[in-house]
């Protein structure tokens, strides 16, 4: 069985030479990148990730906590992460905060037990004090303002900033009543709502702003904004236009709207959030997050406290930029 020393051996390379580009570490030149794969196609060479984790101590797991892998936001950003951990052979463990049975206790287990590299945090948990408290010893960042007053380095958007420019743009538009979509469960482990509801608030509070409804909801997909649509008719005084939290429930109440005869965006302006595949398709004006890329950075500047140590240097807050997108309904 061909091993390190029989790839350097064929490609006149230094062991070394070999060990970082299979270990997916820098400084490998394109050409003894494709000097080694060569010769481990010749050689039939297939490297033991077992054995290689035991020589670096390395478990090769990142483990990280998401609210729901149901939902089009965190499917993106569990796809950017895994974009990365991939190139650094690495496996991700996802873990649901928003789960009703799941507990932090089931990550400081893994913590103690040495069973991950690494931690991304892309959602707040229950328990938080314990879990800070306990949690130590590890590569952590995190990501979309989650544990955001944290010494954590953070990968995010500003919620606060762009929900008040979504406010503000539908303001321009001449609405006068606003619907601002909320979480209904104060206790959701979502870390943007609560930005976004302070936003909500202080815009309301601006001298001559307009009529700012929070309307508390717990069903952020489609069916759920089709079910919200009659709610928010109901509403006194009625609102002209919604800010839907996100583009699923945006979609919803757009057919709702176009069922009952209730013209977007003059009767009623809906703003999404997020700019997903059916925000284009059905022309939701929203608030583009590149989420992917987000994803992508965070694992990054995690794989370089894993390799480089705990106290590597790395900027502890990385902003991502929004964009407000217009399109037919507002």
């Amino acid at each position: 069985m061909a091993n390190i020393r029989d790839i350097a051996d064929q490609t006149g390379l230094s062991t070394a030479t070999v060990s970082r580009y299979l270990n997916k570490r820098p400084y490998v030149s394109k050409e003894a990148q494709l000097a080694i794969e060569l010769a481990m196609e010749q050689l039939h060479y297939h490297p033991n990730s077992a054995a290689r984790s035991l020589r670096s101590g390395k478990t090769r797991r990142i483990a990280v906590v998401i609210e729901t892998v149901n939902h089009p936001f965190y499917s993106e950003l569990l796809a950017g992460f895994c974009d990365v951990a991939w190139r650094y052979s690495y496996d991700v463990l996802v873990q649901q905060s928003g789960a009703p049975e799941w507990s932090p206790s089931l990550l400081l287990e893994q913590s103690a037990a040495r069973s991950m590299d690494g931690l991304i945090m892309a959602a707040e948990t229950r328990e938080r004090e314990a879990f800070l408290s306990l949690v130590h010893k590890i590569p952590i960042v995190a990501c979309d303002q989650a544990f955001f007053d944290v010494e954590w380095p953070h990968v995010y958007i500003d919620h606060y900033k762009s929900a008040t420019e979504g406010l503000e743009y539908l303001h321009r538009g001449g609405a006068t009543v606003i619907a601002c979509i909320c979480d209904a469960d104060l206790e959701r482990t979502c870390s943007s709502d609560k930005y976004r509801r302070k936003a909500y608030r202080d815009f309301g509070a601006r001298s001559g702003a307009p009529v700012i409804h929070e309307v508390p909801w717990d069903d952020d997909t489609i069916r759920g904004g089709h079910a919200l649509f009659e709610h928010i008719m109901a509403l006194s005084p009625r609102p002209d236009a919604v800010f839907a939290g996100g583009d699923d429930p945006a979609v919803g109440l757009l057919a709702a709207a176009r069922e009952a005869g209730v013209v977007v965006p003059s009767e009623l302006a809906i703003l999404g959030f997020d700019d997903h595949p059916a925000a284009e398709v059905f022309g939701i004006s929203t608030i583009r997050q590149p989420v992917r890329h987000m994803g992508r950075r965070t694992m990054e500047i995690l794989m370089r406290l894993i390799n480089d140590g705990i106290d590597a240097p790395v900027k502890r807050r990385t902003e991502v930029k929004y964009e407000l997108i217009t399109r037919t309904t507002a």
